[in-house]
C-alpha cells in the first residue's frame, strides 16, 4: 500500500462537494454538502454562506448561495 502523503487519490475516487444553503424552520438558514456535511443552524444568512463556501473551499467542490 502506498502511504505517500504527497501523491493525489485518482478523482474516480474522490468524493463531490457540492454546496447549497436551505432555511431550516423559518428563521434559520444551513448549509448542506453532497457528501452529506451539515453546518450548522444559523440565523445570519452571511455566516452559513460563509461556511458553507470554505467546506466548498477546503474540498475543492461548488457553492451555490441560492436559498433551497
Amino acid at each position: 500500500m502506498d502511504t505517500n502523503p504527497q501523491r493525489a487519490l485518482p478523482q474516480d475516487t474522490m468524493m463531490h462537494h457540492e454546496v447549497q444553503m436551505k432555511r431550516v424552520q423559518q428563521h434559520f438558514i444551513q448549509s448542506t454538502c453532497s457528501c452529506g456535511w451539515l453546518s450548522a443552524a444559523r440565523m445570519s444568512e452571511s455566516i452559513a454562506a460563509e461556511e458553507g463556501r470554505d467546506h466548498a473551499i477546503l474540498y475543492d467542490g461548488a457553492f451555490s448561495s441560492n436559498l433551497a
